[in-house]
């Protein structure tokens, strides 16, 4: 014969139960178990690594809710990927008003309100909750100037358009402007005009014509000024001939090493710059003896501008070669 079950034992087990039930009510948000909700789907196209479910949904810093569930959806025609977000929002959170008087919560208006929020810029974006643990919420807000996207394959839910993160998006335009440089710079043309540069000033460093300009203003000036000009201007186009040498070099070796290329041609660059602001100083000089408006002080200053212009495209080019190796072998990209 079995033993009869003792009541107090039952009793016992029953209130275990009901105690059991009560502190998992409190320490998973029980009160939010029992309350309506708003369901709402936006979509990303992006990484969402560090979202998760139970993730907070925020709305201007205040939590309104939580992510439900994560997952990918992808268009077999047109190979598009995207992924679905769904959030609920608790009722509570969110009370419209007109003026003074309350209009209700945001699930009491249903969707003519959400319509109205979502012409107002309400857009939804990823955003970090803890640089330490890579976690993400997602952030709601109104963004007036940005154009609503839907992707409209999740139905079952009102969406809400997202846009990139503001690290996102300087991150695609930084990507943007890097890919417009490599296919509108053509570095080989770059080098031909530079070579056209030097060879015009060569031709005007090295004429009989700069010669019978410097001879002329012997007449005016003592004759130390002119023969120091000539140095200059000789010594300056010599600078830039060898610079323009050297970077030609390593444009057309294909295993140039490029790492530190400014560091290693400055120095030249340097010294050109120098003599530049030494002829400008020599042209002071020669300003006060010839007047401002001679055309001897005209020649002297536009072959200075020459080779000053031809330096400051060359530091420019060796920037970019620097960043950007692959352009001597890809050039210009079509």
């Amino acid at each position: 014969m079995s033993k009869q079950t003792s009541p107090t034992l039952i009793g016992a087990f029953v209130v275990g139960a009901v105690a059991l039930i009560a502190v998992s009510v409190t320490l998973f948000g029980g009160s939010e178990i029992f309350k309506d909700k708003s369901r709402y789907v936006t979509y990303f196209d992006r990484s969402v690594k560090g979202l998760r479910v139970g993730s907070n949904v925020l709305f201007k810093g205040v939590r309104i809710g939580y992510v439900t569930d994560i997952s990918v959806v992808g268009d077999i025609e047109t190979l598009d990927i995207g992924i679905p977000v769904v959030f609920e929002v608790l009722p509570d959170a969110v009370t419209l008003m007109q003026g003074d008087r309350s209009l209700g919560t945001l699930q009491e208006r249903d969707a003519l309100d959400l319509d109205r929020l979502i012409d107002a810029g309400l857009r939804a974006q990823l955003n970090s909750e803890s640089l330490i643990t890579g976690q993400l919420v997602i952030e709601l807000d109104l963004f007036a100037d940005t154009e609503a996207v839907f992707r409209g394959h999740n139905t079952a839910y009102p969406e809400i358009p997202s846009i990139p993160s503001d690290i996102q998006q300087a991150l695609e335009d930084v990507r943007r402007f890097a890919q417009e440089i490599q296919t509108s710079v053509d570095i080989r043309e770059v080098m031909s005009n530079l070579q056209n540069i030097v060879a015009g000033v060569d031709r005007i460093v090295n004429s009989e014509e700069v010669e019978r300009i410097v001879t002329g203003v012997e007449r005016f000036i003592n004759s130390r000024d002119t023969q120091e000009l000539t140095l200059v201007l000789r010594g300056a186009g010599e600078d830039l001939r060898v610079v323009l040498g050297d970077t030609r070099k390593l444009v057309n070796g294909a295993n140039a090493e490029l790492t530190g290329l400014v560091d290693k041609i400055d120095p030249t660059l340097a010294n050109l710059d120098a003599a530049i602001a030494e002829g400008n100083r020599v042209l002071e000089a020669l300003n006060r003896q010839i007047g401002t408006d001679s055309e001897t002080q005209y020649e002297l200053v536009n072959t200075l501008n020459e080779i000053q212009s031809a330096a400051r495209a060359l530091r420019v080019l060796l920037e970019y070669l620097e960043q950007h190796p692959e352009s001597i072998v890809r050039g210009k990209q079509e």
